[in-house]
Order: structure tokens, then sequence, then C-alpha cells
């Protein structure tokens, strides 16, 4: 498995904000490893399972991801991790999850593939002991949305980019607590045992808005344009999410790689032993393909959930959370888009509550 090692460096801002939180007895629990986030409960899938299991298993759930296990030992007593499943994988069969319930017309050999024919084997994974920035930069570098957590070899929890991005309501509360004022969106005096450079860090960090950490460039496309555009436009610049304009310049709406894949026809081949990051093998199609043709205002998301320039991050993340979303694009009253907020762009936002002042960013 490939493994990152684990950092000792402890963080100014955390470490600020945990020395507070005990003077003034609010409650705070500080989350620096891998091991303070991730979720140990486990459910996981086997190599036997199906692609029909694995969709009621997401419905079952609610999740995206499903970890694969094998056992050593006929008495299935000494379960050894395999890799994991998503739900990219599979949304090419058809344009929504099905249930046991639900068996709409479907290709029926997609269904019946076996998990061991999809599986992403030997995949990026951590140690509990792992820190938070590294955790962080594992999941933007290499695209990832679940990463598992290993202890000897032994599955012991997973972390999601919806657990990191829990971080940011986690400290939110704890500053708010401290610091009732904030919510006025004034800075108040630190009163505490602050360095300088802590509380510079502390009231720079807070007081982030959407315009700080947007990504400006963004590629955007027309109502007018297709599938086929869309594909072309997400490979070349992996990108997951794009915006699409009307006729004069103004948001319409937005289109994710999964709505893209939800509109593809079932591939019916084993993915390749190794990928972009970007995963592209699952946007492969003929060029003879019909829904290459279709445009992206068929498909794409209307009601858009949009900020301006001055939302805060920490809002921005719980904006994401509770909307289950993850994207947001910054604009002006006017509705001219500004800027895109992707998760990846909070989970950088999220580093320097982890590195000391000046330490570099990815």
């Amino acid at each position: 498995m490939q493994e990152v090692s684990t950092i000792s460096e402890q963080s100014v801002l955390v470490d600020a904000i945990e020395q507070m939180c005990a003077g003034k007895k609010v409650g705070f629990r500080p989350v620096r490893t891998a091991g303070d986030i991730m979720n140990q409960d486990v459910k996981t899938l086997t190599l036997d399972h199906t692609v029909k299991a694995f969709l009621n298993f997401m419905n079952a759930h609610k999740v995206r991801h499903a970890p694969v296990i094998d056992y050593t030992d006929e008495a299935k007593k000494k379960p050894f991790f395999i890799g994991v499943v998503s739900e990219r994988d599979v949304l090419r069969l058809k344009p929504k999850r099905i249930t046991d319930e639900d068996d709409e017309a479907i290709n029926p050999k997609a269904v019946r593939q076996l998990l061991q024919q999809i599986v992403a084997r030997n995949p990026w994974s951590t140690s509990p002991d792992t820190t938070v920035p590294d955790v962080i930069r594992i999941m933007i570098d290499n695209h990832i949305d679940m990463l598992p957590v290993l202890a000897n070899g032994k599955l012991t929890g997973i972390i999601t980019t919806t657990d990191i991005l829990k971080v940011f309501r986690t400290l939110d509360a704890a500053i708010e607590g401290l610091y009732p004022e904030l919510k006025e969106q004034t800075a108040p005096l630190v009163p505490g045992p602050f360095t300088a450079i802590a509380e510079s860090s502390l009231f720079s960090w807070v007081f982030q808005s959407a315009g700080d950490i947007m990504t400006r460039e963004v590629v955007c496309l027309e109502s007018t344009n297709t599938l086929a555009d869309a594909i072309d436009t997400m490979k070349k610049g992996e990108f997951r999410h794009l915006p699409i304009l009307d006729e004069n310049a103004k948001l319409a709406g937005i289109i994710s790689d999964r709505d893209i894949l939800r509109q593809l026809p079932f591939a019916g081949r084993r993915p390749p032993s190794q990928s972009t990051k970007f995963r592209d093998h699952l946007f492969r199609v003929d060029d003879e393909t019909p829904q290459l043709l279709l445009g992206v205002a068929e498909f794409m998301t209307r009601k858009v959930t949009s900020v301006s320039p001055d939302y805060r991050i920490c809002e921005a993340a719980k904006k994401l959370l509770r909307m289950k979303i993850s994207c947001l694009p910054v604009v002006d009253r006017q509705q001219n888009i500004l800027g895109i907020i992707t998760v990846a762009d909070l989970l950088r936002a999220l580093l320097p509550a982890y590195e000391p002042t000046g330490q570099s960013q990815p």
C-alpha cells in the first residue's frame, strides 16, 4: 500500500485555540491526526459482492464509497484490505441508484459484475498517526474523496472530505465560544496568552473570505456546448465542476463529473491497472456514442447555490456540509461569476491552522 509517514510538528493556531479554550473552559477537542477524525464504524464489502450489492450498500448507508476486503482463511476471521469502490465507478449504469425494490431497465450484465472487476486496488492509505495536513495533501494531490486508515495492514477507519470539512465547524465553534463578537464580523481584542504570531494567525485565518481562497480563473461553458465539450474540458483541466453561462454571460447552471457519468452508457470494460489522478478512464466512450451530442443545458443543475466574495470560509464549509454539495460559485449581485470554491480549495484553506507561520503551501 502507498502510505505517508507521520509529521510530528504541531500548529500555531490549533495550539493557541486549545490554550484559550482551556483557560476559559470552552469545550474544544483538538483534531490533529487521522485517528482524531476518522470514522471507525467502517462498513465493508468483499470481492464477491456484485455491483448491485454496492448500489444497495450506498443507499442503505448514505455513502459514496465502500472499502473492499478479502479473507485469508475459510472461516473469514482474518480480513485484509484490498481497495475501494466509489460511486463514480458505477454511475454509468443508469441515471440514478437502484435498490432491491427498484429494478428499472438497466444493463443486467452491469449489475452482475463482481467488485473484483472494478475495485481500485492498492489505493493511497494513511495511518492513524498521520497529521491532518498530510491527510489533506494526499487527498488534494491525488483527487481523493475517501482515504482508508490502516494500522499494521488492518483497516481501522476511513476519512472522507466530509470528515475534514467538519474540522472547520469544530474550529469555528471554539472561536465563537471564545469571542461571541465574531458573529458580528468584528475582530475583538485578544485577552489570552497569545504571541504576536499566534494572534495574527488566528484572526487572519478566521476572517478569510470566499474571495480570498476562490479559484479566479474559472473555466466555463455555454449552454450551447455539448456533453463532448464538457468531457474534453474536464479531462484537460482535471476539473470536476464546470459553471454554465447563458447568452448574457450570467451564471445559468453547473455540471459535475457525476452529472456527465450518469449520461454515458455502460462501458463493459475492466478499468486499467494504472490511471491518471483524474481517473479519466471513467469517461471513455466511442466517438459515435449519441449521448456526446447532448447539450449541457439538458442535464446541468439550474438551481445553483452560490456565495458572495465576502462570505466567510467557515460558513462556506458549513454550507457545503449542510447542502451536501461540493462546490460554490462566487458571484456578484448581477450574477457575474467571479470565481469558484471547491472542496479542495477549502481543504487548502485549512492548512494554515495546522502549520507554523510562514510554512509554504502546496
